[in-house]
C-alpha cells in the first residue's frame, strides 16, 4: 500500500512520534515551573498542579470530538485543525494577564491537543497486532526522548527568560507540525464516512467496544498505571524542592532521568515483543509494576534520600514505559473499521483517570514525597487488579 509506505518512512515516523509527544511535552515543558507561574500572579504554588490537572481534562474531553472527526472526515484535516488551535492557544497562554485567564487558555489547548489520538489511528489504519505494537514502541521511545528534553528545555527557558516562553516554544513547536502536515504528510483514513459524527454512532460504537474485554482491560491499565505516573508531573518540582532543596530550574535535568528510563522501558518492550506475544509482554509489565507500587508505599512510610526516593520513582516510570505502547496497541486491536473513536475513547478515559491521578497527588500533597509515594502505590495497585479481574473476566479475549 501507498499509504502504508508514506507512514513507514523514517521522517514520517519520526512526526508521529512527535506528534504523540506533543500533549505529553506541553505538560511535561511547563513542569518546572508550575511553582514559578502561580506565585507569579500572587497564588499559592500549589495551584501552580492546576496546569497540568486542567489539561489533561480538557485533552480527555477533546480527544472525543477529534477522533470522530477524523474517522468522519480524514485525518489530515483533523490534524491540521487541532494543531491550529493548538498554535493559537499556546499563545494566548504566553501572554495570559492573570492566573484565571492563563487557566481558561490552558484547558482550550487542552482541546485542541488532539494531534496523539490522531496519530495512533493512522498507526491502526496501516498496521494490526504485534506489528502495530512495535510501531507504537517506536513512537513510544521518541515520546519519551522528546519529554527527556523538555523539561530541561523548560528549565532553560525559564533561567533565560520567564515562563511565558515556554508557551512560545510550544506555540513555534505546533506551527512546525502544521508545515509538515501541509507539505509532506498524505491521508491514511480511506474514504469519508461523516454518519460516524452522529449520536447514533456514537452510543453504538461507544457500547461495543465498552463491553468488549480485549478492549476496556487494556485501556484500564494503560490509564490507571498513567494516574501514577502523572504524581510525578503534577507534584514532583515542589516535593524537589520542599523537601530535597532542587530548584526549580534544576529539577529539569532531575527529570531528565525520569524520561531516560521511560525509554529504556519502551525500547525493552520492543526487545520483548520480538519473542513474547502481547499478553506475556503484559505479565512481566504488570508484575514489575506491582513491585514498584510496593516499593513507592514503603517509601511513603519512610524518609528516603533523594537518590532513593527518586529510584523509586523511576522503578514505577520503567513499568509505565512498557505498559503504554503495549496497551494502546492491545485495546486498538478490536477497533474493526473505527480506528479513530476507538483511539480517542482509549485517550479519554486514560487522560480522565490521569487528571484524578494529578489532583489526587496535589490534594494529598504535604511538602515532603508521600504524595507520591501514595499515588504510585494506589494506581499501581488497582492496575494489577484490574488486569487480574480482566483476565477472569469470560467474554472476549484480550492480548494484555
Amino acid at each position: 500500500m501507498q499509504e502504508n509506505q508514506n507512514l513507514n518512512r523514517s521522517d514520517t515516523v519520526i512526526f508521529l512520534g512527535g506528534i504523540i509527544a506533543l500533549s505529553a511535552v506541553s505538560v511535561d515543558i511547563i513542569l518546572p515551573a508550575t511553582g514559578v507561574v502561580a506565585r507569579s500572579f500572587g497564588a499559592d504554588e500549589r495551584y501552580g498542579a492546576l496546569l497540568v490537572g486542567v489539561y489533561f481534562i480538557a485533552y480527555a474531553l477533546g480527544q472525543l470530538f477529534w477522533g470522530l472527526y477524523s474517522d468522519a472526515f480524514g485525518r489530515r484535516r483533523a490534524l491540521l485543525l487541532s494543531l491550529t488551535g493548538f498554535a493559537l492557544a499556546s499563545l494566548a497562554c504566553a501572554f495570559a494577564p492573570s492566573f484565571e485567564f492563563l487557566i481558561v487558555a490552558r484547558f482550550i489547548q487542552g482541546l485542541m491537543g488532539a494531534a496523539p489520538v490522531i496519530a495512533r489511528a493512522m498507526v491502526r489504519d496501516v498496521s494490526h497486532g504485534t506489528e502495530a505494537a512495535q510501531l507504537m514502541t517506536v513512537l513510544g521511545a521518541i515520546l519519551t526522548i522528546a519529554t527527556m528534553f523538555a523539561p530541561v528545555l523548560g528549565s532553560g527557558l525559564l533561567i533565560l527568560f520567564s515562563w511565558r516562553a515556554i508557551f512560545l516554544a510550544l506555540t513555534l513547536l505546533a506551527l512546525a507540525f502544521i508545515a509538515y502536515t501541509v507539505i509532506v504528510l498524505k491521508e491514511t483514513g480511506g474514504q469519508r464516512r461523516p454518519e460516524r459524527f452522529r449520536l447514533k454512532f456514537i452510543r453504538n460504537a461507544g457500547k461495543t467496544l465498552l463491553t468488549n474485554r480485549a478492549f476496556v482491560v487494556p485501556m484500564m491499565v494503560g490509564g490507571l498505571t498513567f494516574g501514577g505516573y502523572i504524581s510525578v508531573g503534577a507534584t514532583g518540582a515542589i516535593t524537589a524542592e520542599a523537601q530535597y532543596g532542587v530548584t526549580p530550574e534544576g529539577f529539569g535535568a532531575l527529570f531528565a532521568i525520569v524520561a531516560m528510563v521511560n525509554t529504556g522501558g519502551a525500547l525493552f518492550a520492543r526487545q520483548m515483543l520480538k519473542r513474547l506475544d502481547l499478553q506475556q509482554v503484559g505479565t512481566v509489565a504488570i508484575s514489575l509494576l506491582g513491585i514498584a507500587g510496593l516499593f513507592n508505599l514503603f517509601l511513603a512510610f519512610n524518609s528516603p534520600s533523594l537518590p532513593l526516593f527518586w529510584g523509586g520513582v523511576c522503578l514505577y516510570v520503567l513499568a509505565f514505559g512498557i505498559i503504554m505502547p503495549t496497551a494502546i496497541a492491545s485495546a486498538m486491536e478490536p477497533a474493526g473499521e473505527m480506528p479513530g473513536f476507538a483511539a480517542s475513547l482509549i485517550g479519554a478515559i486514560q487522560m480522565m483517570t490521569a487528571s484524578v491521578g494529578a489532583f489526587f497527588a496535589s490534594s494529598i500533597f504535604n511538602g515532603t514525597h508521600t504524595a507520591i509515594g501514595f499515588s504510585m502505590a494506589l494506581f499501581a495497585g488497582l492496575a494489577v487488579i484490574v488486569l487480574l479481574v480482566g483476565r477472569l473476566w469470560k467474554s472476549g479475549t484480550s492480548n494484555t
